[in-house]
């Protein structure tokens, strides 16, 4: 595996130092914030999507020298003017990060019919419109990298979250499909965090009677898991991959 530093000068994504540009959709808080700075950091120029968040949204691009994108990436045509306004202003879209997510617990039996389709077209739907804009523009240029969001829980399961997990699940199989499709051209790879401190996470995962479980004994952070997705989306040797990082709450 390459370094981050050494993999801009890989050819499949194009140098931080020409101010490549990253979107991260989901970027004003939790992981997508923390991926936004990281890759600003890294030297890209950072699109933040967001919904309903412009205040937030417009202060993290002010910071890290980006733009914010309001867009529900549910929305195809949306996503489709979304795509088309950053190339426009900021320049060709490397690197795509597909973060944007809901959660809200239900059991199956309240689990109701909007709820359901509403998560599916947010974290699924939101992968697939993404992908869909940005494969054809990279692969006209010849190079490209994707990056998705799915969770641990796609693959140890959980309770009241079969509509989140489906959802999850789904990103798995989409992201090892894509990335066969689309090389040697683009990268397309997935990220399963378990348990981040972010805005979406339940108060009884951040006490000891859980962390204590963990064999790290504690949650992560979200600089970490976004370190990870810069180093996925950078890394030149890699496609198809689904990296665990959860603190051993998987141990494969």
């Amino acid at each position: 595996m390459t370094s981050p530093a050494n993999a801009l000068h890989d050819p499949q994504v194009a140098p931080s130092a020409q101010k490549a540009v990253a979107l991260v959709t989901g970027a004003s808080s939790g992981i997508g914030l923390a991926t936004a700075r990281r890759f600003a950091a890294a030297g890209y120029r950072v699109a933040v999507n967001h919904v309903d968040q412009e205040a937030v949204a417009e202060a993290v691009a002010a910071e890290i020298g980006g733009r914010a994108y309001w867009t529900d990436v549910s929305d195809p045509v949306a996503v489709a003017t979304m795509v088309d306004d950053i190339e426009g202003e900021l320049g060709p879209i490397a690197v795509a990060v597909c973060n944007a997510g809901i959660y809200e617990e239900r059991s199956l039996a309240e689990l109701e019919d909007e709820i359901w389709e509403r998560t599916i077209r947010v974290h699924l739907g939101g992968c697939f419109h993404v992908a869909r804009e940005v494969v054809p523009r990279m692969r006209s240029r010849g190079s490209g990298s994707i990056v998705t969001v799915s969770s641990e829980m796609a693959i140890v399961g959980g309770t009241k979250a079969t509509h989140y997990i489906a959802a999850k699940t789904a990103i798995v199989g989409f992201t090892r499909a894509l990335a066969r499709e689309v090389a040697p051209t683009i990268r397309v790879n997935a990220l399963a965090p378990g348990p981040v401190d972010t805005p979406l996470l339940q108060e009884r995962f951040k006490v000891p009677a859980y962390t204590d479980t963990l064999p790290l004994r504690r949650i992560g952070r979200p600089e970490e898991i976004a370190d990870v997705i810069l180093v996925l989306a950078e890394t030149a040797w890699c496609t198809g991959a689904v990296w665990s990082l959860n603190g051993g709450v998987v141990i494969q």
